[in-house]
């Protein structure tokens, strides 16, 4: 498991948990570090708590996933360093009796190939776990609780179960706390991917159902 020199805390964050008592603040930043260094994660028994812990988390799990890929990467590049450096000189000793093959297509021929046979080598985009977790830590650190128009626009983008009362949800959404916002978009990055397990959104956020589903799980 990857651990870090620097433990970043969104800004974002920041300012909104530094409105609560500092044994709070300092229970919070424990459990953060502790997330960071060791990958346990702490119970705050409080779901506000909780649920800035999750947004920090979140981003955690981007920067371990991000230097995992590296890690991988680099340790793939060295191995072929190693073999490429093994089979050179077997090249350069053959290079001089080999005679190369030349395999030229004339401009006519590169001119028959249809538009759709290039369209069909396309590499698709695959949305990896990588990427779905990074996406989430840049929601996560674009997001700004007290900020009712952008934080809507991330939510909606998140939960996706909107249905055809997004003016209800917004107006529902405008009438929480900035605390309670953070709390209900922490909660919906961690919700499973099958819609039709929840709520339209409306609904989620008029029945605060994110404290709901906290208090049972504590």
């Amino acid at each position: 498991m990857k651990s870090f020199d620097k433990i970043p805390i969104p800004a974002n964050i920041l300012s909104v948990v530094c409105s609560r008592s500092n044994a709070e603040v300092g229970k919070l930043v424990k459990a953060i570090t502790t997330y960071a260094l060791e990958g346990k994660r702490t119970e705050l028994d409080d779901p506000r708590l909780d649920a800035y812990f999750e947004l920090a988390a979140l981003d955690i799990d981007s920067m371990r996933t991000a230097a995992e890929v590296k890690s991988r990467k680099c340790s793939e590049s060295a191995k072929c360093r190693t073999t490429g450096s093994s089979n050179n000189s077997a090249k350069k000793a053959n290079a001089t009796n080999a005679k190369p093959k030349v395999n030229v297509a004339t401009v006519a021929e590169v001119n028959e190939v249809p538009s759709s046979s290039i369209a069909e080598v396309a590499t698709p985009v695959v949305h990896t776990a990588e990427a779905t977790t990074a996406q989430n830590a840049d929601n996560a650190n674009a997001f700004n609780a007290t900020d009712i128009n952008s934080s809507f626009k991330l939510m909606v983008g998140v939960y996706q179960k909107i249905g055809n009362n997004e003016s209800q949800a917004f107006d529902a959404w405008s009438h929480l706390t900035a605390d309670e916002r953070m709390a209900a978009f922490a909660y919906a990055q961690r919700m499973p991917g099958d819609l039709t397990s929840r709520s339209y959104l409306f609904i989620y956020l008029r029945d605060k159902e994110w404290t709901k589903v906290m208090t049972a799980n504590q």
